[in-house]
């Protein structure tokens, strides 16, 4: 990792020097003002120090911009290399095949099994649960219930579908978007990176100012990246919605004084490992520092739900958050939104469908996604 220290008189100036020089997937590591010396620390003006880094694939990537294409002797020493480690024997394939074979049957006698524990006036759901994205254990235990509970010997076809659409909508529940009582609200987006976090926060941003009138503030605490705080700059100067920037933890002290008039502040967060417990410990912090606050964790809708899970059960520590799925345009499917709301009790307050600001973002219609989730 290349790593280098920038100084200037103001921020803007520094930054401007980091992107120059590492381009906008720098990483800014420190920021801190410097007390310059002076007779008695007066007539000096104080300077911003800014250590910033780029990781050294990037470094390469833009040192091959500005030098020739030929090929070195380490390029094809790594693609011999890659070439010899990419053979595999006839008998690893062979492993491999039987290995997938034998998995794929577990999973067919499996859910042969559960279909066999069901009637068959419900494991056609079954089969459309699991097409749909749905979890096969969460399928199963939903139309589970729904036979331990109702007689559906005496129910027709257009019955069955009716309380099967009822259970799933009753398991999604209501969709809860955020609302605007008269009370000034902090709105903290959180999240893994690039699920699209400040995209989605200028589509809220646009409806609440633009569409409703409100007044709106936006803080971005999203520096790690140069790049995320320009992109949000953008957004402001569209909407015309006035922006700070927090570079620390006490910043946010000052930018939410200076928005003590908005209706609603919409806080941007940097898009963290949530496996990485240094990171984590940096949201909480953030987090924990405003009283009155609403936090949404956005999630993409194209992440696999193991991932999911081990997201959701990272952001414990707040003790209630709505969730965003992301990118829902870009899913094969919805399953997983019924998956999370399984096993999780934090309610669904937004989908997003594309890049458009602000359209492509609506509250999900329970109703609609229940039947969607059953292939109507």
């Amino acid at each position: 990792m290349k790593v280098k220290r920038f100084i200037g008189d103001s921020v803007q100036e520094v930054m401007g020097k980091v992107k120059k020089e590492l381009g906008s997937d720098a990483i800014i590591l420190h920021t801190r003002n410097i007390r310059q010396s002076g007779f008695l620390g007066l007539f000096k003006k104080n300077l911003v120090e800014v250590v910033a880094a780029l990781e050294e694939n990037k470094v390469e990537h833009r040192h091959s911009l500005n030098t020739s294409n030929g090929i070195s002797n380490s390029g094809i020493n790594n693609s011999l290399r890659y070439e010899g480690n990419s053979l595999k024997s006839k008998d690893h394939l062979e492993d491999e095949i039987r290995k997938i074979r034998t998995m794929m049957e577990t999973m067919v006698n499996t859910l042969d099994f559960k279909k066999s524990e069901l009637p068959k006036e419900l494991s056609k759901y079954l089969d459309c649960l699991i097409a749909n994205g749905v979890n096969d254990e969460v399928a199963f235990q939903i139309l589970t219930r729904i036979n331990q509970q109702i007689n559906i010997a005496n129910k027709d076809s257009t019955q069955v579908q009716e309380i099967v659409l009822y259970s799933i909508k009753d398991y999604l529940g209501e969709s809860c978007p955020i609302t605007y009582d008269g009370k000034q609200k902090v709105i903290f987006f959180v999240g893994p990176t690039g699920v699209g976090k400040t995209t989605t926060l200028a589509k809220i941003a646009a409806n609440f100012s633009i569409n409703n009138g409100y007044s709106v503030g936006m803080i971005t605490a999203d520096t790690y990246r140069i790049a995320a705080v320009e992109q949000i700059k953008v957004y402001s100067e569209i909407m015309n919605i006035p922006i700070k920037v927090v570079y620390e933890i006490k910043d946010i002290y000052k930018s939410l004084s200076n928005f003590r008039d908005m209706d609603i502040i919409l806080v941007d967060t940097a898009g963290r490992n949530h496996k990485n417990g240094e990171q984590m410990n940096e949201i909480k912090e953030l987090i924990e520092s405003v009283n009155n606050k609403e936090i949404h964790l956005v999630i993409n809708a194209t992440t696999d739900f193991k991932t999911i899970k081990d997201v959701l059960d990272r952001y414990s520590f707040i003790t209630d958050f709505k969730i965003i799925f992301s990118k829902v345009d870009e899913a094969n499917n919805l399953g997983n939104i019924l998956n999370t709301r399984f096993y999780f009790d934090n309610k669904i307050s937004y989908l997003t469908t594309g890049q458009n600001v602000p359209d492509d973002i609506e509250a999900p219609n329970m109703e609609n996604l229940s039947e969607k989730l059953i292939g109507e």
